[in-house]
């Protein structure tokens, strides 16, 4: 495992081979960050590493409208039981999810990532569900 994070490579494969459309996040002007979508197995095993070691798509490549998306899987350093994520402080999945309402959004994890409390800002989001190996320990309206 490259990071203390839960690695999505997995997922995004098992999504691919079952004929969903998958997009992959590219960050960029410190703030921004939009959804390129995947062409399938090369395309995902091509992605150049961004400087944080992360695999993302290049520049050139054109960012999808993201009204498409019904979906959103959301990474992070840890979670708290009360649907709280911290991320790496840049907001990129906040300002993102924010921009899309209508999608659902995940959050994945390891057990070791969960803690009793996560602190929050005003423009942190929360995931409608956040998922550990233990299962769903935080779901929006349960």
């Amino acid at each position: 495992m490259d990071s203390a994070e839960l690695q999505t490579k997995t997922l995004l494969l098992h999504a691919l081979n079952a004929g969903k459309t998958v997009y992959v996040p590219r960050c960029h002007n410190k703030q921004t960050m939009d959804m390129i979508r995947l062409s399938g197995h090369d395309d995902l095993a091509g992605l150049a590493k961004n400087k944080w070691g992360i695999p993302e798509p290049g520049m050139e490549r054109e960012a999808a409208d993201p009204s498409v998306l019904d979906f959103v899987v959301v990474p992070g350093v840890a979670f708290d039981r009360n649907g709280n994520r911290c991320g790496h402080g840049r907001g990129y999945y906040d300002r993102f999810v924010a921009s899309i309402p209508n999608a659902y959004s995940c959050a994945v994890c390891l057990s070791e990532q969960i803690v009793e409390d996560v602190p929050v800002d005003t423009f942190d989001r929360s995931p409608d569900t956040i998922v550990a190996p233990e299962g769903a320990i935080f779901a929006k309206g349960a």
